[in-house]
């Protein structure tokens, strides 16, 4: 007579590896997603500061008075470095002290963007510069 054993075979081995093998990408596609966002988030709030600095211009013509505009509207990680120049009508440079009204403004803000997560540092370790460039005309 013959019997029959009902052995359940042990499987902890096999799930170990497939989870090994599905942690890793999931992981990095998660930690990617955040990272992209994150520099997307950054990218936006930098182009929103070159905007405002240039509104700031286009109605009051003081490089002072654009600098600050542009730097309290970013709020976003690191400080920003704001440039500002200005061209006249027919093209050439001009100086904000003497700029008219249709001459043009131009502001430029610079911030370095570090990344939050271990997978953005393996394939960029030293971040981007993150920069945006707005022309209004003076008024």
């Amino acid at each position: 007579m013959k019997v029959r054993l009902n052995r359940r075979r042990d499987e902890g081995g096999a799930a170990a590896v497939e989870f090994a093998l599905v942690v890793l990408p999931f992981v990095t596609l998660v930690f990617g997603a955040i990272d992209f966002g994150w520099a997307i988030n950054n990218d936006v709030m930098v182009n929103n500061a070159a905007r405002e600095g240039a509104r700031e211009g286009s109605l009051n013509a003081n490089a002072a008075a654009i600098q600050a505009e542009a730097l309290a509207s970013y709020s976003g990680s690191g400080t920003p470095i704001v440039t500002v120049s200005c061209r006249n009508a027919a093209g050439g440079a001009c100086s904000l002290a003497s700029a008219a009204p249709g001459d043009t403004v131009i502001v430029t803000v610079k911030v370095q963007h570090d990344w939050i997560t271990p997978i953005g540092s393996l394939f960029d370790p030293d971040g981007k510069t993150l920069s945006k460039t707005a022309e209004m005309r003076i008024e």
